[in-house]
Order: C-alpha cells, then structure tokens, then sequence
C-alpha cells in the first residue's frame, strides 16, 4: 500500500469527519472542514493556471493555513518548497531561486522583506498574501472562496515529487532535498508504528513546520485520524496551558525547548497527567534532563529519534521499552529502515567498529534538486551515506560517535560550519576564518569563530556580530569570536578543526 498526502486526508475526513484535525491559536477545525478547504483551495490554485507545472515557495509561521496550504499543493501534485522564516533576506532569495519556484504564498509580515527582494526573483509569478485578521478579505480568501469543494481529481502518484526541503549547506550553499509522497507515507507507517499511534493521540508540536521533522508529524496526525496541536509562537507557560487545557497525550519539541518547560516555576499548577509519549524533534535528549522530564510528566515514556532530512526524517529510536543499559545509543532502525557502518571504501564494519552510517529504505530522498553532482556523493547502490559517524552494537542499537559534516545542532536547527565562514571570508578584514561548535547550556551547542585579521586591519567581535546580522539567520551567527594569528593546518593545508576543538573546549 503506497497512499499520496492527500489521500491520507481524504481517507481520514471520510472515517472521522466530525473529528478535530488542528488546534492553533484559539482557532480549530475538524477533519471535514479540513479537507473541504483544501478542495477549495486546490480548485482555486487551478483556477489561477497554478498545475502540476508550478512550484509553491511558502513563507509562513505554523497555522491552520499552512497545514491547508502544503495538504491543497499535494493533491493536485504541486511540488511544495517550505522556507525557513528565519532565514535573511539573501537566504530566502537563494532558495527560491534555486528550486525554480514560480509562485510565493507568503504571510502578511514577510510582505516588506519579499518586496524588498522582488527584484531577485524573476522566476516568481505569483505572489500570495495570507491574511489572518479577522474579517480581512484579501488574495488568499479570494483564492478558495466559492470554489467548489470536492476532490480535485487530478492524478498524483506515490513516486511523485511533493516537497523540496531546502538543509544547512555543507559547501556554503543550501541544498533542495526532494521527497516523494511515498517517501513520507513511509516515513509516516514508521512514525505510527513506532510511537503506537492511533485517533486517541493529541500530538502538540510547535517546531516550525518548515523542517521534515513537523511535516512527518502533521502526515502522521492526519493518517492515524488523532489531533494536532500548535501555535506560531513557542513560550514555555503557553506550552504548559495548552498541554492542559487539551489533555495533550503527545509533544514533539527540541531539547532546548524541553529546559524552556524545565525552567519555570510552579508547574505543579499545570495538569500533565495525560502526556504519555515525549519524542524530541531534533537531538536527543541529555541523561539528566530524561529524569528531570519524567518528574514533570510522569506517565510519559521518552523517545529519542535520529533522522536525517534525506530519510524524511526517521532513521532510528530509541523508546521507553529499550533497555535502560542503551540509554547513549539512538536505539534502532524504523520498520522500513536498513542501517549499516561502512569505511572510506564503503565496505562494512562488524559491530563495534566505528565508521560512516549508511541507510535505505522507501523513506529515503529522490535526490538533490538540480544537482546530480550531490546527489552522486551521498545515493550510492541504494544506500544514503548520511555523513555521520557511529557505531552499532551487538544488539543492533546505533550509537553517534561523531559527525562526519561537523554539523552543529544549536537550538535543534542544523548549522554547516562552511556556510557560516563562506560569510566571514567575504568581510573586507578577515583573511581566513573557521567556525566550530562549542557546548552551550541552553542552545546544547552555539557557534564559535575563530578569525584571522588581515595583516594591519583590525576588529572586534562586535563588529563581527554586526556584519552577520544581515548576512545570516540569526540561529547561525556566531555567538563568540576568537582572534589569532594563524589556524592550524595539516600538510595539505587544510584547516584541522580537532586542533581548534581541542584549545577551545578543553576545560
């Protein structure tokens, strides 16, 4: 069995049509009103000559329309490219640019920002306001109002490309990860059996829904009928609130956002008894902070996930059920999920031996978009190369030993330190810069540069901050500076990162 999105919704809305779907912000609708919607919505974007042909770039914070919005694209096989709004203004147009989009759903305050860019891209024909004040009627409610709300009827098959997911670029440029609709129907059969989730379950996730991690949380929502709660803003009482307030049976959030929760006070006020499943949606969760959350919610099992965006996300977990003995692994491989450790030559490793993971499975991406080149690197023979390094035990249980694309995770956003210096080295003063990550207690890690000056120029590490305002988001500027007067190289004259690692987190 291999079913599309928006089967999967047209499937749930048919077995559970007066069902809640989606709470967020005060607003809610039910399977029914959710799907008629999107047909709306669907009929609308063909009625503006916006097909299969197009492609929908979407600037939006979570909501009830976004969920519309990526659900509408999929069933008329419009490929989606969700943004990440925390993204400069330079980061968005290349990404638009780069997946060949031609229309751009936007909300009403990334309106100045996109004006600002128009000049840039001069691929986009469309450019579509979501408004979401009360009684305001503009471009989007024109877009669905009196369009007819059944099913669009327009072929879409598993095999066909549904979102372009744009990650951190390891060479200083992101990369358009392709997934196919059966890439997260199966990412989505993985999820379901893995948290045993079934139409009881109140998922709250408010990690943006532009990372794949969300998008498989709101597939899996939908597919096992239960109901998904969010919001377009994260404070940790408001969390608590709606925890409450929704008997939430689920929360999906990143480790950082997990010490939100952990940090306030009189929690006794709130009612947790109904949180049943803890899944953190980026990195796992510290040891320490598993026991502190287990006091806070005490009838919840915690899981930790390892994914890659490539995978759409899951790779594999670890539950509540696995032996405690196993608590540093990241558990083992999803239903549909091979995995396995290879050396340079790609040839495996027994258990034990540390070395390159590599997995495969119907979960796993097309490609990169417009870039054979990348796609070559890390598709080989059916296997993904994930870029990561670890080991797997006798068991089976995998465990993370390093990162082969020093990646940092800061905040559970994905940061290459490449694309930070390709910044740096572009500063008038700076000669050679590198970027590594460094532990933080809130962020678990946050970005370090470490800056070579010019000969006779001089800055601070104001200054350095000041520049990278505008140049990068905010999540991947450096939050501390260093100066010296050489990096450390090896013989074929490339940086060594080890040694950098060594002088700055050495205690």
């Amino acid at each position: 069995m291999n079913l599309t999105i928006g089967e999967m919704l047209t499937k749930s809305a048919q077995e559970f049509p007066d069902k809640i779907a989606i709470i967020c912000d005060g607003k809610w609708v039910t399977y029914r009103e959710l799907n008629s919607r999107v047909n709306q919505l669907a009929h609308g974007l063909l009625s503006r000559g916006i097909n299969r042909n197009s492609r929908v770039a979407i600037l939006m914070y979570n909501s009830i329309e976004l969920v519309e919005i990526y659900f509408a694209l999929a069933k008329v096989g419009i490929v989606g490219i969700p943004l990440n709004f925390r993204l400069t203004g330079p980061e968005l147009s290349y990404s638009i640019e780069n997946s060949d989009a031609t229309v751009l759903i936007m909300e009403e305050e990334f309106e100045s920002t996109i004006n600002q860019l128009k000049s840039q891209l001069p691929k986009i024909e469309h450019f579509i306001t979501v408004e979401k004040k009360p009684h305001k009627v503009g471009e989007y409610y024109n877009l669905y109002h009196n369009q007819p709300d059944y099913e669009p009827g327009i072929k879409v098959k598993p095999e066909d490309e549904s979102f372009v997911i744009y990650s951190s670029g390891t060479t200083g440029k992101p990369k358009g990860v392709v997934l196919t609709h059966k890439n997260h129907f199966w990412n989505t059969i993985n999820y379901t059996i893995a948290y045993q989730m079934d139409k009881n379950d109140v998922e709250l996730a408010l990690t943006p829904m532009f990372h794949s991690s969300t998008l498989g949380r709101i597939f899996t929502y939908v597919f096992t009928c239960s109901t998904f709660v969010t919001s377009h803003r994260f404070d940790p009482e408001h969390v608590m609130e709606l925890i409450t307030q929704h008997k939430v049976t689920s929360i999906t959030q990143t480790p950082t956002m997990y010490a939100g929760l952990l940090n306030l006070k009189r929690t006794e006020r709130y009612h947790t008894s109904s949180v049943k499943r803890i899944v953190s949606g980026a990195a796992p969760i510290f040891p320490e902070m598993k026991g502190e959350l287990a006091h806070l919610f005490p009838n919840a099992g915690i899981f930790d996930l390892y994914g890659l965006t490539e995978a759409s996300p899951g790779v594999t977990i670890l539950g509540p059920h696995d032996p405690p003995e196993k608590g540093t692994s990241v558990g083992k491989p999803m239903m549909s999920v091979s995995i396995k450790i290879v050396d340079e030559e790609g040839k495996e490793i027994p258990s034990g031996g540390s070395g390159e993971i590599i997995c495969r499975g119907p979960n796993v991406m097309k490609g990169y978009y417009n870039n054979p080149a990348a796609t070559q690197e890390v598709l080989k023979g059916g296997w993904l190369y994930s870029g990561d390094v670890g080991k797997i035990d006798q068991d089976g249980y995998l465990y993370l030993t390093g990162r082969k694309k020093e990646l940092i995770i800061s905040g559970g956003e994905n940061i290459y330190p490449a694309e930070v210096e390709a910044v740096l080295q572009r500063h008038p003063f700076i000669l050679e810069a590198a970027v590594i990550g460094v532990p933080d207690e809130y962020w678990g890690e946050s970005v370090k540069a470490v800056v070579v000056p010019k000969p006779g120029k001089t800055l601070t590490d104001q200054e350095v901050f000041e520049y990278c305002k505008s140049q990068l988001a905010h999540y991947k500027k450096p939050k501390s500076v260093e100066f010296i007067d050489a990096l450390p190289k090896n013989a074929a004259h490339k940086v060594m990162k080890t040694e950098l690692l060594k002088r700055y987190l050495s205690p």
